[in-house]
């Protein structure tokens, strides 16, 4: 099986979509930020193509751009291509200015660097390396161009499996070299420089044999998410398939989803006084130091509840150790603890000690019930 970044991606986002996409096939329209992503990146691949002796001009390098977008733009609304227009040259302007003079000692190796490397048993990862640079002191560069607006959270980016794909990629390609591998993202003219280790890589590998294996069972069953709003493909999905109601079926839906709608607000609505008039019932017994009241034929009562949580490692060990009797202590649990409580073996100061090594969590409870009067309970007897 060929798997490439986007197709693993589009599998853990949701294996419906990657069923009607790459099996499928079912046509769809391409998004206007996806033909402005393309468009920026065959600017980018003019500009740093190996070919050039020496960098093209910024009119150059603006005019790719230009015959990019004109032949992708009338796929694109009429109100969003001047914006999608405008905001291509002043990406590529500020890139250029910035990146126009090589850094000494720096070369381009190659852009838009097609792979097709052997990957598992009988499978291959395949895709394109945005651009791969030779630095000064022999490493390599792997870029990868963003266009989106958007920048991911450190923690995202650090678990980015297409750099992974590409650290793979260009470790098979340039072998015996060091790689760092860098997210550029355009609009913000920031660069995010990752440094995969043999760990992440190898799980990241994990990750994607996974997904392969998934997929040769047939396992395609939609992943509902927040993006299903957005979804290009939404109009084939089975979760949005229209219904085919009988015309024996006598249910008025539309008052159905209306009634259970109102009454999960009414729950909500109810769940958030409930906890206003706890704390307020709460506040009362605190301020007039009682666990019980009562008023308007009912009575509240407080009542605290301790649980073991955990126990004071550090401690136990001071208390044991001395005792000759820590290393006999696999585990610290409860049942642990307190068999060593029952022992006869240890004085009652030291079992104290022990006690005094618990960790407890308490919560409250509150109970209203109706008060009984007198008469009520002559009645049960």
């Amino acid at each position: 099986m060929r798997i490439s970044y986007s197709r693993f991606s589009t599998y853990q986002l949701c294996p419906q979509q990657y069923k009607l996409q790459y099996v499928d096939r079912v046509p769809v329209p391409t998004a206007p930020a996806l033909h402005f992503g393309a468009s920026v990146h065959e600017a980018l691949n003019f500009m740093y193509h190996p070919r050039h002796l020496r960098r093209p001009e910024l009119d150059q390098v603006v005019e790719a751009f230009v015959r990019a977008w004109r032949a992708r733009e009338q796929e694109v609304s009429e109100e969003d291509r001047q914006a999608y227009f405008a905001e291509g040259v002043r990406m590529l302007t500020r890139h250029y200015e910035r990146h126009a003079a090589p850094e000494e000692g720096r070369t381009t190796a190659a852009t838009e660097q097609f792979f097709n490397i052997p990957f598992g048993d009988g499978h291959t990862l395949t895709g394109r390396i945005d651009r791969v640079d030779v630095l000064p002191d022999n490493r390599l560069e792997v870029i990868d161009y963003k266009t989106s607006r958007r920048m991911p959270p450190q923690k995202d980016l650090e678990n980015n499996a297409q750099l992974a794909i590409y650290r793979m990629a260009a470790d098979q390609l340039y072998p015996g070299r060091q790689v760092t591998t860098i997210l550029l993202y355009l609009l913000h003219d920031c660069e995010m420089q990752l440094t995969q280790t043999e760990e992440f890589l190898a799980e990241k590998g994990e990750e994607i044999q996974d997904v392969i294996v998934r997929i040769e069972l047939g396992d395609f069953d939609p992943n509902p998410s927040r993006y299903c709003d957005w979804c290009a493909y939404q109009s084939h999905c089975p979760l949005y398939r229209p219904a085919v109601v009988p015309k024996d079926l006598d249910v008025d839906i539309a008052a159905l989803l209306r009634e259970y709608a109102e009454a999960e607000q009414e729950e909500k609505t109810a769940a958030a006084r409930r906890a206003e008039l706890r704390s307020s019932i709460e506040d009362y017994l605190d301020r007039c130091q009682t666990e019980r009241a009562e008023g308007g034929g009912y009575a509240v009562e407080r009542r605290s509840y301790k649980r073991l949580t955990s126990w004071d490692v550090k401690r136990l060990r001071d208390i044991l150790q001395p005792l000759g009797l820590w290393d006999g202590v696999t585990q610290v649990s409860s049942a642990g603890v307190k068999q060593l409580l029952r022992s006869t073996d240890l004085p009652r100061d030291q079992k104290r000690d022990i006690e005094a090594a618990a960790r407890y969590a308490e919560t409250k409870q509150l109970r209203v019930k109706p008060l009984t009067d007198a008469e009520d309970l002559e009645e049960t007897d």
